[in-house]
């Protein structure tokens, strides 16, 4: 086994930049040997130390600490290194479980989509739902997911647009049409800006091109009142599949809501 190794070796094992290297020198980190034309010679002592500074700015040490720990190591003091080191890796796998829920939901989600009954109206129920929204004039479908996207960057929920399904556009009816009045996503989070009442919604979904939306708000209205049902707040459009799972314009699928009561 060598004894010696060269900065440019040792940065390639560590696959970090020789002027990190560098830099952990000139702070007192570590203390590579010189060669006689003062080349640095790093050793077997020198890759341990290196190997602690790895993990510590796993934790997010900064280089002080790093050399407290250095200079003050202790079997108490690794005993409370490795006990920050399992908190960040507890933290990890609970944020690994969440995100794995999330994935597993939008697979059932999408899942479930190839058992909807399309293109006829029913009444169904559904929970009390929270959400954030962003209220802005939509004058075309590519500023929906502009909006979307600027409303999910303000919250602290981490939103995944594969197969989400909880997020979509409100429609009101103003001056005798239908208009697009502004976004909003379905939250887990204890901040939220109006609620979903539970209760009765009438529900149409179809697949394809967005351009039926209009017309159907207009049958949905009149079916709403041949069944004796009576509107109770503005339309939900809900992309539950669009360009961001599939390039196949058949494929989407738009689910239009609006809660109802019977007369």
């Amino acid at each position: 086994m060598k004894k010696y190794y060269k900065i440019n070796e040792i940065a390639k094992l560590y696959n970090i930049k020789t002027d990190s290297l560098r830099y952990y020198e000139e702070v007192g980190l570590i203390s590579p040997m010189r060669s006689q034309s003062n080349y640095r010679l790093y050793t077997l002592k020198d890759i341990y130390i290196l190997n602690i500074i790895r993990d510590c700015l796993k934790l997010g040490y900064d280089t002080h600490q790093i050399k407290d720990y250095l200079d003050n190591r202790s079997v108490n003091n690794t005993i409370v290194f490795l006990k920050e080191e399992e908190k960040l890796i507890q933290k990890q796998i609970r944020e690994l479980n969440v995100t794995l829920n999330s994935i597993q939901t939008r697979i059932a989600s999408l899942d479930y989509t190839k058992h909807i009954q399309f293109n006829t109206f029913q009444v169904e129920s559904f929970p009390k739902r929270y959400c954030r929204y962003l209220k802005e004039k939509i004058d075309q479908d590519e500023k929906i997911d502009f909006l979307l996207t600027k409303l999910t960057e303000s919250m602290e929920e981490d939103i995944s647009v594969l197969g989400n399904m909880d997020s979509g556009s409100i429609v009101e009816y103003k001056n005798d049409e239908y208009v697009y009045t502004s976004v909003f996503v379905l939250t887990q989070e204890e901040k939220y800006d109006f609620i979903l009442e539970e209760g009765l919604y009438c529900t149409y979904t179809y697949t394809g091109e967005y351009d039926r939306t209009n017309q159907i708000f207009y049958k949905m209205k009149d079916w709403i009142t041949d069944h004796n049902y009576t509107i109770e707040g503005p339309f939900l459009e809900f992309l539950l599949i669009d360009i961001h799972e599939t390039k196949k314009v058949e494929e989407y699928i738009t689910s239009i809501h609006v809660k109802v009561k019977p007369r």
